[in-house]
């Protein structure tokens, strides 16, 4: 647990042990854990909410009131909750295999020493960030009932409309994500024995990839 906190304290000494030691099981369980809680509570604090916008958009598309009272009644249950928490956590699991397979691959091209086991572990345990940028988030959503609050560069552009490419690329850049990937880059730079200025452009690559990636895969599914 000392070693959890000392990942905001100090981070240098945590990946220097995990040089020797690497270890990623007990900060891979507490943000899995962490994920499917808050994907639990958004869905419980923003029920009302997303069923008034649901339910107009089956009006839209010409659904009838008992269709719509059948959809509603499924929404109110349970299994969405447990399904939105198992998701949340399977795409958590996937998003960390594959950003560590990743990083693993061009980390021997840019000069480092390539070890799997070594990357999954500095990515385990920087995204122990994401603890407190989702206790935050849970509080947002608490006061506005909405979900979509945003600890990101879209704060500073309120009135764009969500689905417009500017504002997904801003809400893609989140402060707390930004934290993240600035551990990610030194600790792999520590444990991968890969030079500072090669391992941010490694980590600050694949990172902005991504959120360009996650925008396309918006654009084309169904609204």
């Amino acid at each position: 647990m000392k070693n959890l906190i000392n990942t905001f304290i100090t981070p240098r000494k945590i990946f220097e042990s995990l040089k020797e030691k690497p270890e990623w099981v007990t900060p891979f369980i507490i943000i899995l854990v962490t994920v499917a809680i808050t994907a639990t509570l958004t869905i419980e604090m923003t029920k009302e909410t997303m069923m008034m916008k649901q339910e107009e958009i089956m009006r839209e598309r010409g659904l009838t009131d008992e269709q719509i009272e059948q959809a509603m009644k499924f929404a109110a249950g349970p299994f969405v909750m447990v399904t939105g928490a198992i998701s949340a956590a399977i795409f958590t699991t996937i998003i960390f295999l594959l950003f560590a397979l990743l990083l693993n691959i061009f980390i021997p091209l840019f000069g480092g020493i390539g070890a799997y086991n070594r990357v999954f572990s500095v990515i385990c345990f920087s995204a122990m960030v994401i603890v407190p940028a989702d206790i935050l988030k849970l509080i947002l959503i608490a006061i506005t009932r909405s979900p979509y609050v945003s600890t990101s560069l879209a704060l500073f552009v309120p009135n764009l409309a969500k689905e417009s490419f500017i504002y997904q690329l801003l809400s893609g850049l989140d402060f707390f994500m930004f934290w993240e990937m600035i551990l990610v880059s030194l600790g792999i730079s520590i444990t991968n024995e890969i030079k500072r200025d090669n391992a941010y452009i490694i980590v600050f690559i694949i990172w902005i990839a991504s959120i360009f990636i996650s925008i396309g895969f918006g654009m084309f599914r169904p609204h």
